[in-house]
């Protein structure tokens, strides 16, 4: 087993560095130097590239033209990515490169073990990229659990594409073969393959999907829960927090998040700019929404020094009054950004339906004995 040190060592620290790291970076931003978000994780980078090209070079008089052209493939990949797929400020786009580094290392280091361990490369293969996506998935979760993070299934996607180029870039490395698996082999597939499907649709449903509230009289906007929800939310919240308060930032990694009073932050952010720039009409459908849907955030929230957080202050309430603006139906909040996605309520069961349907001829169809080992 201990040909999975290696790999389980980087997916460990992965997930458990997850929380530490938003401090971590928040800290560089505001007391040290935000350029050094983008030079460490560019020198990583460059750093582990040339790290692989030595094992390249090292292993050059085995290989031959089809690894070549395995490794040029898995290079393309992540060339791809790291240009086309990154965010868009450059700090963001240099953690991007560095994850990509990292799964796809953990990727090619699972392959190498999987095939030295007696698996067929196919099940190597398969088997290598679904376990990093599973550390993917794991990642966004602890992500999603504290405040100092955001958990986003866009990333886990960007994750498991980093899993793709590490196993094909390690299928020309270490080599490839065309032999079907065993059924025993096909059957751990499908166990995986299904393992991944739940865990996608179950974090999707935490970190993305939510409902669009449409009120009669304030417009609509996103929420991760429906208007009952917030309802009793609300009811908990305002019984809850006078004796004990949310924690106030900067918020520490072993906080565990209230997305509700996020969801709430993410309309008091808006409210704010609006009125800031003198656009009183989302201003004030900004406040009507607070005060309609998370009155417990206006109400109870208060700083360390007694007074309320997220409160509209009585000169800006009475600015909003004398401009005579009133909330409108056609009103649609643009508050969080697209962080929530509206699917319709099928979609979620029948990609798991169809996860299954993919995964049960893995278990009852048995490879056909004729098939060749082409060897790479």
């Amino acid at each position: 087993m201990r040909r999975f040190a290696a790999p389980t060592l980087i997916a460990l620290w992965i997930v458990g560095s997850a929380p530490f790291l938003g401090r971590l970076t928040r800290w560089i931003q505001e007391d040290v130097d935000r350029s050094l978000l983008v030079i460490v994780p560019t020198i990583l980078f460059w750093g582990a590239v040339a790290a692989v090209v030595v094992w390249v070079v090292r292993s050059a008089r085995r290989l031959r033209r089809k690894n070549w052209i395995a490794m040029a493939l898995g290079l393309l990949w992540a060339a791809v990515q790291a240009t086309a797929l990154a965010r868009g400020r450059p700090e963001e786009s240099a953690l991007e490169r560095m994850h990509l580094v990292l799964y796809g290392v953990v990727a090619l280091l699972l392959y190498r073990a999987l095939l030295r361990g007696g698996r067929s490369a196919v099940a190597a293969a398969f088997s290598a990229a679904v376990l990093t996506s599973l550390v993917g998935l794991a990642d966004e979760f602890v992500q999603w659990l504290v405040w100092v993070r955001a958990g986003d299934f866009y990333d886990c996607l960007l994750n498991a594409s980093a899993a793709g180029c590490g196993v094909v870039f390690g299928a020309g490395l270490f080599g490839f073969d065309t032999q079907a698996p065993s059924l025993q082999e096909r059957r751990a597939i499908a166990v995986l393959w299904v393992v991944l499907a739940v865990a996608s649709v179950g974090l999707v449903g935490l970190t993305n999907l939510g409902h669009r509230i449409s009120d009669p009289e304030l417009g609509s906007f996103r929420s991760y829960y429906s208007a009952g929800q917030l309802e009793r939310l609300n009811q908990n919240r305002t019984a809850r927090w006078p004796a004990k308060q949310p924690p106030t930032p900067p918020f520490q990694p072993w906080h565990i998040e209230d997305h509700f009073l996020s969801e709430a932050a993410w309309h008091v952010q808006a409210r704010n700019e609006a009125f800031d720039a003198e656009d009183w009409p989302t201003a004030a459908a900004e406040q009507a929404i607070l005060s309609r849907y998370y009155p417990a955030v206006l109400e109870e929230v208060r700083n360390p020094d007694g007074n309320l957080r997220h409160a509209f202050p009585p000169d800006r309430v009475q600015r909003l009054q004398r401009e005579g603006v009133v909330p409108v139906p056609t009103y649609e909040s643009a508050a969080g950004g697209n962080r929530i996605w509206i699917w319709p309520g099928f979609v979620a069961p029948a990609f798991f339906l169809l996860s299954l349907l993919v995964a049960v001829p893995l278990f009852i169809v048995r490879p056909s004995r004729g098939t060749s080992a082409n060897t790479l």
